[in-house]
């Protein structure tokens, strides 16, 4: 596989790059890929999982991933090829310090801060909105952006049923801080607060006060101080949710979507092309990932190749390397069913994949393949040969 000036521009010149895609499809060892291809061209490249499974970590050799960057030693960087210039780190997104990390940013006060903080409402709120991780991920990665400490952030994302709600994610909260809802109840909550919950309009007392017998806690007086500490806060939740919102669909970001080789996963990949489209994101191509190649990337032979004349070929050479005693005849039927049924495999997954990939490249898109290996990819000289192969050094 050549070189592909589409991909290698994506590696040079975008500061986010978000692996999307189906489950099962090898995400988060494409976006460690990635990253490590970007750090092997001299830039400075993290990655980013926000998917729940350790595999990352295990992949990059590290005992454990948290909630900061953590710098793959030189040495190994070294061995991979990556230059003094280039370097590599990776981290594993904590959603609930994540969201803690913006009310710290956005409380007027200290006093404020540990209000919500051990708010009951806040703790509910905050775990809620941390088990969907979708809000803090794309602000880890609007925050890690911001500080300028990387060249390139590649954010690997969980499952396809899910992977695009972080795009929704800062409109959501928008919607939110806008609703009716929040208007009516921050009303209120600032007259309880001040003049005590006789003040409630008499249908929202009521409701709160069922809820209050329901949880066993001090709702009414929980929610009057969570809202109006929210309600300080707003301002800046709204302006950093424009801006997290603005960085996913600009020029500085780009997407990456991540297919099996199957005709299933040919289709599902399509779906979700049709998805990123109607959200109007730059995507930059596809990889598709454990398809199966054949030797120098040629096409195998069709059904007309001739499984006789070539057991002949193939023994008699056997005997001539490896004496009369070799068991030839036996070694070259094995071997010659077993290239058979690969080609078989090899033009199913060529199939499969075509209208996938005719589809991408009449849109001008990059269309990259990883083949399947005879070993899972489970450590960073793994991900140096999927890196290879994304970029066209390595033939299968």
């Amino acid at each position: 596989m050549k070189p592909d000036a589409k991909l290698d521009a994506m590696l040079a010149d975008r500061e986010v790059i978000v692996c999307v895609g189906c489950g099962g499809a090898g995400k988060t060892t494409v976006a460690a890929a990635l990253a490590l291809e970007a750090a092997r061209r001299g830039r400075k490249a993290l990655v980013l999982t926000i998917d729940p499974a350790r595999r990352l970590a295990d992949a990059l050799g590290v005992e454990s991933l948290g909630n900061r960057p953590q710098a793959i030693p030189r040495e190994t960087l070294d061995a991979l090829g990556v230059p003094r210039r280039g370097n590599l780190s990776a981290m594993m997104l904590d959603m609930k310090r994540t969201f803690d990390d913006l009310v710290e940013r956005f409380a007027e006060s200290e006093e404020v801060r540990d209000r919500v903080f051990e708010n009951s409402i806040y703790q509910h709120v905050s775990n809620a909105l941390a088990g969907s991780v979708e809000y803090s991920a794309m602000e880890k990665v609007f925050e890690l952006h911001e500080s300028g400490a990387f060249d390139l952030i590649v954010v690997d994302t969980p499952p396809a049923q899910h992977a695009l709600d972080f795009l929704e994610a800062p409109q959501r909260l928008l919607e939110f801080l806008d609703s009716r809802l929040v208007k009516m109840l921050i009303h209120p909550a600032f007259a309880a607060g001040r003049f005590g919950f006789r003040l409630f309009h008499r249908g929202t007392q009521w409701v709160l006060q069922v809820l209050e017998r329901i949880t066993g806690i001090g709702f009414l007086e929980d929610l009057s101080e969570f809202l109006i500490a929210f309600d300080a806060m707003a301002d800046g939740f709204r302006d950093r949710a424009h801006r997290v919102r603005s960085l996913l669909l600009g020029p500085e970001s780009t997407f990456v979507l991540v297919s099996g080789p199957g005709g299933e996963s040919a289709r599902r990949a399509s779906d979700f092309l049709d998805r990123l489209e109607s959200y109007g994101v730059s995507l930059a191509g596809v990889l598709v990932n454990r398809i199966r190649l054949w030797p120098s990337e040629g096409f195998p032979p069709g059904g007309d190749a001739q499984p006789a004349a070539d057991i002949e070929a193939l023994r008699d050479a056997l005997r001539a390397s490896e004496g009369t005693d070799y068991p030839a005849q036996l070694a070259a039927e094995a071997a010659v069913k077993a290239a058979t049924r690969y080609a078989e495999w090899v033009r199913a997954d060529a199939r499969s994949a075509q209208p996938l990939r005719e589809r991408i490249e009449a849109q001008g898109r990059f269309w990259g393949r990883v083949p399947e290996f005879e070993r899972d990819v489970h450590d960073l000289s793994g991900l140096g040969r999927v890196a290879d192969r994304i970029a066209g050094k390595e033939e299968p």
